[in-house]
């Protein structure tokens, strides 16, 4: 069994939640789960300054980034088909926004990039699970908008309800240590940071999700 690891850079303000990646490796590594990361190879669409959280001034690239938790397994988005992998899981960060789709400038009306709608769908097509958490539900939701029937992902503190609603997604708020199991469409969810930031409650929920993944 190979998952692949969806990256949208590195850290929360312009890629993937740090924290969020090592609790998957975590439980990746506990379940004996073998993974592959990936990430789009272009240009990001901001640099956030970490300590001050402001924008810089410089240019990064995604996939460049994404390697630094990578853990030298990472490969180009567009040279992953489905049928090299299982699974897909998706890690959250505002990266999801920003490098992954156009949420941040369109807002409800935004579009979910190529490479990563095309291998979404796929995999969806080919009967292969899909797990996410935190923000990167919002892609789940987009890419299959108009192709899963009656989808359910789960959020915490009714985080993006409106819009999982506008894409006809039967959201269910809950914990952090708590999993969304959708059977019907093999997704499975689980809120992260949407819905606390003790990392031990993430840890569980993430663990959950990883161990539900193995056996779905």
């Amino acid at each position: 069994m190979k998952i692949g690891i969806l990256l949208s850079g590195c850290g929360l303000g312009d890629g993937s939640q740090i924290e969020e990646v090592m609790l998957t490796h975590l439980a990746l590594d506990k379940y004996g789960v073998d993974y592959i990361a990936f990430a789009p190879n272009k240009v990001q669409y901001d640099v956030i300054n970490h300590y001050t959280e402001k924008v810089q001034s410089e240019e990064r690239n995604i996939l460049i980034e994404a390697a630094r938790i990578g853990r030298g397994r990472i490969k180009d988005i567009k040279d992953v088909k489905s049928e090299e992998i299982d699974a897909i899981i998706l890690p959250g960060g505002l990266g999801v926004f920003k490098n992954l789709s156009t949420f941040t400038v369109d807002k409800s009306e935004f579009k979910v990039a190529g490479d990563v709608d095309k291998l979404v769908k796929d995999l969806y097509s080919d009967g292969k699970s899909i797990c996410g958490m935190c923000s990167s539900t919002i892609i789940i939701a987009k890419s299959l908008y108009g192709i899963a029937t009656d989808l359910r992902i789960a959020t915490g503190n009714n985080a993006f309800i409106d819009l999982m609603k506008s894409l006809n997604v039967k959201v269910e708020n809950c914990s952090a240590e708590e999993i969304v199991i959708d059977r019907e469409n093999n997704i499975i969810t689980t809120p992260a940071f949407l819905a606390s930031q003790n990392m031990n409650e993430i840890k569980s929920g993430i663990d959950k999700m990883v161990r539900e993944l193995k056996h779905l």
